[in-house]
Formats: C-alpha cells, sequence, structure tokens
C-alpha cells in the first residue's frame, strides 16, 4: 500500500480568518442532540478560509486540493471541508489518475462516500484546534469549480450549491462511510470560496489537519 500524506493549514490559521456571517439557528425537535449547529445554514455567501494543494512524491499526478472554510465566526465552530483527490472518480483511477478540470462536479454515487470520493465535501462539528466532535457527509448538491488551483500560489475559485449532508462515521483507515441514522443533517443552500493555494505547513506540532480528519490510502 502507498499512502498519500497531505496535510493543510492548521485550525488556528483557519480561525484567524474568521469565516461565514457565524449566523445559525439552534436546531429543535427530535435533533436537538445533534452536534452541528443548524439544520439550515442558508445562502453562506463568500466564504473565508484556507487552501492547500500537495502532491505524491513517487506519482505527482496523484494530487489533493483541499480547502476549509469556517461556517461560523468563533471557536467552536463548524468547518466546511471540500477536498479534490485525483485517482478517484471522477478524476481516473488510481493507476491512472487525471487532473482536476474546470466544471460542475455532482455530488452523488461515489461522491457520497469518503472511501470512494474524488470530490469529497464534508462538514466537521464543533471545531477547535484540538479536533472536532463528528463528521456529515455530503448526500446531494454540487461543486462547481471556475478556476482549478493545481499548483502552489495559483487561484482556486469555485461555489457549492444546494448542499445536503447527514451525520456518519468515516473510517480513519479506509474512509468507508456510514449513515449514524439519528436524524441528524444540514444543508448549506450556496457558498463561494476564492483564495491563493498554499503549500501545506511543516508537520509540527499543531500544524497539521484537524485531529481525526481521515486520510487516503493508494495502490
Amino acid at each position: 500500500m502507498r499512502k498519500l500524506s497531505l496535510f493543510v493549514i492548521p485550525f488556528a490559521a483557519l480561525a484567524a480568518c474568521g469565516g461565514g456571517d457565524g449566523d445559525v439557528t439552534p436546531i429543535d425537535g427530535p435533533a436537538a442532540n445533534c452536534t452541528v449547529s443548524t439544520a439550515s445554514y442558508g445562502d453562506k455567501g463568500a466564504l473565508t478560509g484556507v487552501a492547500t494543494f500537495a502532491s505524491s512524491t513517487m506519482n505527482p499526478a496523484i494530487y489533493r486540493i483541499a480547502v476549509q472554510a469556517a461556517l461560523e465566526a468563533a471557536e467552536p465552530t463548524d468547518v466546511l471541508f471540500i477536498d479534490f483527490f485525483t485517482g478517484y472518480e471522477p478524476f481516473g483511477t488510481s493507476m491512472a489518475p487525471t487532473a482536476v478540470v474546470p466544471g460542475t462536479y455532482q455530488l452523488t454515487g461515489a461522491q457520497t462516500d469518503f472511501e470512494t470520493c474524488g470530490v469529497c465535501v464534508t462538514v466537521g462539528t464543533n471545531a477547535t484546534q484540538t479536533g472536532y466532535d463528528d463528521d456529515y457527509m455530503v448526500t446531494g448538491g454540487s461543486v462547481t469549480v471556475t478556476a482549478v488551483g493545481d499548483a502552489v500560489g495559483e487561484t482556486l475559485t469555485l461555489s457549492v450549491s444546494n448542499l445536503q449532508l447527514q451525520h456518519v462515521t468515516i473510517d480513519p483507515m479506509s474512509g468507508a462511510t456510514a449513515p449514524v441514522g439519528d436524524g441528524c443533517t444540514t444543508t448549506i443552500s450556496n457558498g463561494t470560496f476564492t483564495g491563493m493555494v498554499m503549500a501545506p505547513p511543516m508537520q509540527l506540532t499543531g500544524a497539521t489537519e484537524l485531529p481525526g480528519r481521515p486520510t487516503k490510502t493508494r495502490f
């Protein structure tokens, strides 16, 4: 097996950027125990966050573009993660990866399981610098990429539309995703992101992605 080890900006830097409008509607009714802050984020407008690019040293065609964007203004905050993994549908296979290209990507089928997604959209709840509570995986919606930031220093521009997500468990090794079945869901009707893509920081204390985030393995 060959593991693609990729790191993204620490949450401290993400939190310092702020994010969204910070206005959420508390969940009530049968979903009162859900850790997500709201059943509907509505239109988040321009999301504030960070984007990084890293590639495999063994095969540069295998790479990851990662976006982290805070959905609330202060910790703990729910965080939107958008990850593009080449070598996964719709970006070829592990043996024949293809590049991320501009276009609209529907979040159905393989994209609803972290083990198989090439366009992976999740929300982590109640995130702080030490980790987060729960994973919510997309069950529908779309991501539109206008400008692909597939190198450090380039600009990534994208938008999300009609995202629907549910509370799931994600196996930390395989990425296999299973619904919890507790009725906890959330939606994001619209959101945009644009920013310069950065290199991941060195793997120092506090300088990796949020603890608990699943990884992808290859070959």
